[in-house]
């Protein structure tokens, strides 16, 4: 066989190759961002690939998961109860992260929408940061780099350590 027929051979190859694989994968773009979508799933590249690159390089050691036992969590559990009540009065907290005088608190509810709020204690004075709170839902969009992002840019003065850390634990964002 000819060089010139393996080589036409190739190509032709090559171009079925990309046409089959280019049928099965596409990108769409949603309220969200974008998404890959294999056979019409979408699935979060972009989102995968942040939180990969932030569990890589982030550094932990100033931010502390806080437990239930614990004064900052009281606190937090007080503050999301009463900060619009009654439907924040049976919050359900999934987890709370804490560094310096900030706390990023993962919550569910029973008639709301899950959220992550931020909490500043300024001059021994703690209170929920209204443009600090995300909620709702990411799905198919993967929910950690989404809610980080959104967080550091409403929120310029909170620790990018803290929201670095943040690991969902609830249901809701997993």
């Amino acid at each position: 066989m000819s060089f010139k027929k393996q080589k036409t051979r190739l190509i032709v190859l090559s171009i079925i190759l990309i046409a089959v694989v280019a049928s099965h994968i596409n990108w769409i773009e949603d309220d969200l961002g974008y998404l890959l979508t294999i056979d019409g799933k979408p699935i979060d590249l972009i989102g995968n690939i942040k939180n990969k690159v932030t569990t890589a390089t982030r550094n932990c050691e100033s931010v502390v998961r806080v437990l239930p036992a614990q004064q900052k969590y009281q606190i937090a559990q007080t503050l999301i109860n009463d900060y619009s009540p009654p439907d924040s009065s049976q919050a359900q907290i999934a987890s709370v992260w804490s560094k310096d005088s900030w706390l990023l608190v993962e919550v569910e509810f029973k008639k709301l929408l899950p959220a992550v709020v931020l909490i500043q204690n300024a001059n021994s004075a703690p209170f929920i940061l209204a443009e600090g709170i995300w909620s709702g839902y990411t799905n198919p969009h993967k929910s950690a780099p989404f809610i980080r992002d959104y967080l550091s840019n409403q929120v310029e003065a909170v620790p990018a350590q803290l929201l670095n850390c943040f690991d969902p634990q609830s249901k809701s964002f997993n």
